[in-house]
């Protein structure tokens, strides 16, 4: 009867700079069935090792928002490449190019 949970896209929807940092969001489209996604934001040049998150989505929600706060390197790379990785129940990835040096 119920369709299980879909992802129907991803795209890094916003970036907003707060002092040293850049909060970038991503859009993770469902087909509005319940469950849950699992994601894992990725830089490049790689500062960090991935963390496996996971989102539950309600019933008839199409459209979860995801955050991370990226913090200046402050070693002269004037961007970095940050990817946001879902990785079920369907596999999709958005990249963006973010400026993460403090000024």
């Amino acid at each position: 009867m119920g369709d299980s949970l879909r992802v129907t896209g991803v795209a890094v929807s916003q970036q907003t700079r707060t002092g040293g940092e850049v909060n970038v969001t991503g859009r993770i489209s469902t087909n509005g069935s319940a469950g849950t996604i699992s994601y894992q934001w990725l830089f490049r040049p790689g500062q960090q090792a991935p963390q496996p998150l996971s989102q539950p989505v309600a019933a008839g929600q199409k459209t979860v928002h995801v955050t991370v706060a990226i913090k200046g390197t402050g070693h002269g790379s004037p961007s970095q490449a940050v990817t946001l990785q879902v990785l079920g129940p369907d596999p999709m990835t958005a990249t963006t190019a973010v400026a993460a040096s403090g000024g």
